[in-house]
């Protein structure tokens, strides 16, 4: 919690600085898997329980400073909770929604074409779980690798594959016995749309 709260006050406190400096505001539609978080160790249960992923929307605002790009970027997803494994495939879609902070710094580091940009993008993040209305707090990292081009005028487009680590979004306490914690897992790819300010 204290790395993102650094970093977001980095983010902030060179906002004076940045002021007269272009801006890009940008809305993005992601669909993401989880993986990792509780696993059976005995074979008796269902293999693997945690969040199921689904659609997500979220917003960005970001700026370029020398080579890096600074980006900060809010989300809501339905990833729901997920019992899965051989000959069970379980989803309740009605439970375990997440709402995400990522501050994200970025670089190109090439392109397609000649007005396409590759970008290779890393940072920390805030997850906020809610399962069955007991929300859950998790830090972890976030890192991307993302193609933007222009489309008009002052909008570009961006598809995006992302991937999250974090420790479990579950406790000792939640699982059975035969379950272990693993380290949660997301796998995205998102499409979004830019607009220079």
């Amino acid at each position: 919690m204290r790395t993102l709260a650094a970093a977001v006050l980095t983010f902030f406190a060179v906002l004076p600085g940045m002021a007269a400096a272009q801006w890009h505001l940008g809305i993005e539609l992601s669909s993401s898997r989880y993986g990792g978080t509780a696993h059976d160790t005995t074979g008796t249960g269902p293999p693997y329980a945690g969040p199921g992923g689904g659609t997500g929307l979220g917003i960005r605002v970001d700026k370029s400073v020398a080579n890096v790009r600074v980006s900060l970027r809010a989300s809501y997803s339905t990833a729901g909770f997920k019992l899965s494994g051989e000959g069970i495939d379980f989803s309740d879609k009605s439970t375990g929604d997440v709402l995400e902070a990522v501050l994200l710094f970025g670089i190109r580091v090439g392109g397609i074409g000649p007005s396409g940009a590759a970008r290779v993008e890393l940072g920390p993040a805030l997850h906020l779980w809610n399962l069955s209305g007991e929300v859950r707090d998790r830090i972890g990292a976030v890192g991307a690798l993302a193609y933007e081009w222009p489309i008009a005028g002052r909008v570009s487009g961006a598809v995006r594959l992302e991937g999250m680590i974090s420790r479990s979004w579950f406790e000792a306490v939640d699982l059975p016995p035969e379950y272990e914690r693993r380290a949660t897992r997301r796998a995205a790819v998102s499409l979004g749309l830019r607009y220079r300010l």
